[in-house]
């Protein structure tokens, strides 16, 4: 029973996710100019080179936001731990605490310090992967978003 709850989540966060971050980065594909790889393959390099070296660092800055999306999509997985999973046992998460002290126990300052938590949890994630996305390449082909 316990990791059927947590396949459940787990499953429903992809479902819910995927679209999501496809068209992101779909989008950030679509954006890098064809002729660079043809460019690297005149000059010898294979598939694997080609992503290496041309397509994956021009996608990064894209993988990067499309990441924090996702992150903070998925943090507060609050609907699918309720429907799918044992939001009182074993997909029991900080969202759901917050709502459980704030409105079910009226203890309004521990649900409030319990949102505080994961607003800076995430900012703080959402902050390194931005910095690390600004040491990235940015030109003309790269860093749209």
């Amino acid at each position: 029973m316990l990791v059927h709850n947590y396949w459940g989540v787990f499953f429903s966060l992809v479902i819910t996710g995927f679209p999501f971050a496809f068209l992101l980065v779909l989008s950030y594909l679509s954006g890098i100019d064809p002729n660079l790889e043809r460019a690297a393959s005149v000059m010898g390099a294979g598939w694997w080179a080609k992503f290496r070296h041309v397509t994956f660092p021009l996608l990064v800055p894209g993988l990067a936001i499309t990441f924090c999306l996702s992150f903070v999509l998925a943090f507060s997985v609050f609907p699918s731990a309720n429907l799918v999973g044992n939001p009182a046992g074993s997909t029991r998460v900080i969202s759901i605490a917050a709502y459980h002290a704030a409105f079910e126990e009226f203890d309004y300052s521990m649900g409030s310090a319990i949102s505080m938590i994961m607003g800076a949890v995430m900012l703080a994630i959402i902050a390194v992967v931005l910095a690390w996305r600004s040491t990235m390449f940015r030109g003309p082909t790269g860093g749209k978003g």
